[in-house]
């Protein structure tokens, strides 16, 4: 992949704009002392590739007391003690160039973590339009909510606040939330990626109802909006093709 299409460099590009500072977990390229500081910060810390899609690689670990780490890849969970043992079982899991970023503690429905993907596109000239939103729920077990990888599913936003931990929050509220932000996430990495005319923004919504954006996609998987037994997002997002 190349190095303009890499999280860090997207990261980077939205991350320059600070009305959206707020609205983007502390990135920092994989180092040791990059992993230890999130974690000393946050308690959680999520090692995932620069390049790639899909939720492969993806590695969560977790602060806990008397200098344990708990290290979640894929369904599968490890204790480990002390720092230098957890940096070497994640050090052992990574192939290629990562990142760690601060893990954020998302809402959950039925205890499984859920984020929101939204799809902002636009015709050659014009502004940007929110064309389609959805929840994508982490399979039994996963951190991550890719659909094929972890088993989970989709559902309609307003559904999936409704039925989450934060249910008490109104869904109006964090779906414009969401949009505003999605908007000018797009125009923000359109200043980079002057060509680009759809981004498909994987974004989270934590225990607190704060709307953060996890990553941006530059080729996203229209197919999702195909789940939902309304297909109205689905053509909408085909008309701007």
């Amino acid at each position: 992949m190349a190095i303009s299409e890499s999280k860090w460099t997207k990261y980077r590009v939205l991350r320059a704009n600070p009305t959206l500072a707020g609205a983007l977990p502390d990135t920092r390229l994989f180092s040791r002392q990059a992993l230890f500081a999130l974690l000393d910060q946050y308690r959680k810390a999520v090692a995932k590739p620069a390049a790639g899609s899909g939720g492969a690689g993806v590695i969560m670990v977790s602060g806990l007391r008397n200098g344990r780490y708990r290290v979640h890849r894929g369904a599968g969970r490890r204790m480990v003690r002390g720092k230098s043992n957890a940096f070497r079982h994640v050090r052992s899991k990574v192939r290629a160039p990562y990142l760690v970023q601060r893990g954020i503690s998302l809402a959950r429905i039925n205890g499984r973590p859920f984020d929101v993907r939204v799809m902002v596109q636009r015709h050659m000239g014009s502004p940007w339009v929110v064309t389609g939103m959805l929840a994508k729920v982490a399979g039994r077990g996963y951190i991550i909510t890719n659909i094929k990888r972890s088993g989970g599913r989709v559902l309609p936003l307003r559904t999936a606040i409704e039925r989450s931990t934060i249910s008490w929050i109104s869904p109006d509220a964090v779906i414009e939330s969401l949009s505003s932000i999605a908007l000018l996430a797009a125009e923000t990495l359109a200043t980079y990626y002057t060509h680009q005319q759809v981004f498909g923004l994987d974004m989270g919504i934590d225990t607190t109802g704060k709307v953060w954006i996890i990553e941006a996609n530059l080729r996203p998987d229209t197919s999702l909006f195909l789940k939902l037994a309304d297909r109205q997002m689905y053509h909408t997002i085909l008309s701007y093709r």
